[in-house]
């Protein structure tokens, strides 16, 4: 199979049901919020993909997607092969032994009565691997020392309240480990972590990525602090992919305006290497009501008359997977 198949997502949507309005509106037609709303992008083997945008634009959504935590209004979701966009609960199962997510906040993800131990070792008994205790301690405790909690049996009998918020968030990744999963959705890893132990968790899962070939989502509103081990950077607006290709190409030649926004106020630390600030003006559209043509077209500072009108198309564009909005760039 080739790896260009690994993960493949075509077409996908995710619309909320937002209610009828109310008695004083003028339309009774139901509302929906467009949170994922038709989005394509492949994932390779062993390939790190960062998934930048706003706080609302639907990169969680669409982990929760891909983890089958719910389900797509349309669209699909192939995995080596197999569509697995529509899985029974026992099929999905045995899904979750491959893909596995490490949640935004490892103060709830984590069960305070329980020990290190325990937590770890959970997901073996769940899934019925490893029925041999000896053979389940061992995977728990490599799964620990990959996640950098060496030695492991220093933390097997601590509880959660015991260990710092750096030392949590590998507790969480430990357990997702243990598993030996072929995918990794890190759901803003690093972003309740203070900032010296934010670059010690990227570095983590960048190690992890070339010792354990796992392909890694990585979620983040920082397109900063994934520039140095991305392979690739898709920027999500309002629902949609706006922007995709190797981060080279997006941090040296970003094409759709939004993405040189988002680049515009990255700190850097050389004066002489600084852009000129692109401040966005207004809020971001409701995602209940959005607007005719472009969706970026209100905050848009190059925006033409075409782009209240007409919504562009993202295609391809180079042989190098490098895509954006073809309205903007023609």
């Amino acid at each position: 199979m080739s790896d260009d198949q690994f993960l493949k997502v075509r077409g996908l949507k995710k619309y909320f049901d937002a209610g009828r309005p109310g008695l004083l509106s003028s339309t009774k037609t139901p509302r929906y919020v467009h949170a994922v709303d038709g989005v394509d992008f492949t994932l390779r083997r062993s390939e790190v993909l960062a998934l930048v945008g706003e706080s609302g634009c639907g990169k969680s959504t669409l982990s929760l997607l891909l983890m089958g935590l719910e389900d797509p209004t349309e669209g699909t979701i192939t995995f080596e092969g197999n569509d697995i966009t529509h899985l029974k609960d026992h099929e999905r199962k045995e899904l979750r032994r491959k893909i596995q997510m490490v949640f935004q906040d490892p103060y709830e993800s984590l069960n305070p009565t329980q020990t290190i131990e325990e937590i770890v070792n959970e997901p073996l008994l769940v899934h019925g691997i490893a029925t041999d205790k000896n053979e389940r301690d061992e995977r728990v405790k490599k799964a620990m020392e990959d996640a950098g909690l060496k030695p492991a049996d220093v933390y097997l009998g601590r509880f959660p309240h015991e260990l710092s918020g750096g030392q949590r968030q590998r507790v969480v990744i430990a357990a997702a480990l243990v598993l030996e999963p072929e995918i990794l959705l890190a759901d803003e890893p690093v972003s309740m972590l203070d900032v010296s132990i934010r670059a010690e968790i990227i570095n983590l899962l960048a190690e992890l990525r070339i010792t354990r070939q796992i392909a890694v989502i990585f979620i983040t509103h920082d397109l900063g602090s994934v520039g140095f081990f991305a392979d690739r950077v898709a920027v999500m607006y309002l629902g949609r992919i706006v922007e995709i290709g190797t981060m080279l190409e997006v941090l040296e030649k970003p094409q759709h305006p939004y993405t040189k926004a988002l680049l515009s106020v990255i700190p850097v630390p050389n004066p002489r290497m600084r852009r000129e600030r692109i401040i966005l003006q207004g809020e971001t559209p409701n995602p209940i009501d959005l607007p005719t043509g472009c969706r970026f077209h209100p905050r848009c500072p190059v925006a033409m008359p075409a782009c209240r009108v007409s919504d562009p198309k993202f295609e391809i564009l180079t042989k190098t997977h490098h895509a954006a909005c073809l309205l903007l760039v023609k």
